[in-house]
């Protein structure tokens, strides 16, 4: 379900990374709960230091830094995406006791898939979860800032939703 702020914020007609006649949304703002279907969830931790510009947390990964992220399994987690978050939260944080709230979310689109897309249809939902307060992670990673991450992380479909966040943060 979508929170009243929540908006589109991005649409990729024809997004070339989903089966033909498929497109890809990002909708970014307060989001109400996890959206449904959801097949993978991020994490969004971010710092403001003092005097400084808002920073968020990247693991590395095979393509070069990312959110930290789970794949949610099919049969236990993606009925349930609370859990997977409960599981990345761990995993990322060392502990369970934090708050998230989805912040925005990339979708796909896709009347008709392929035999390459093992995802939900019509439907499939990547939320992007912001931890509230101060969490430090557990995991090796680096704290970026958006504008000396723009060149590198732009074209990830998460970055609309973190640019958003920081941005209206200011």
């Amino acid at each position: 379900m979508l929170g009243m702020s929540g908006r589109l914020i991005r649409r990729t007609t024809g997004a070339s990374w989903l089966p033909p006649g498929s497109d890809a949304e990002v909708w970014a703002g307060d989001i109400d709960s996890l959206p449904e279907p959801s097949i993978i969830v991020r994490l969004l931790l971010t710092r403001r230091p003092r005097g400084g510009s808002a920073r968020f947390f990247c693991v590395p990964s095979a393509k070069g830094p990312d959110l930290p992220t789970r794949f949610l399994d099919p049969e236990l987690e993606r009925p349930d995406p609370a859990s997977g978050v409960r599981k990345l939260v761990q995993e990322v944080l060392g502990r369970q006791d934090v708050t998230t709230r989805c912040v925005g979310y990339v979708r796909n689109v896709v009347p008709a898939p392929d035999a390459g897309y093992a995802y939900p249809t019509p439907l499939a939902h990547v939320p992007v979860l912001a931890v509230d307060g101060v969490a430090d992670p557990v995991v090796d990673g680096e704290w970026l800032d958006l504008e000396s991450a723009r060149d590198t992380l732009s074209t990830r479909h998460w970055w609309p939703v973190v640019e958003h966040r920081l941005t209206a943060a200011r």
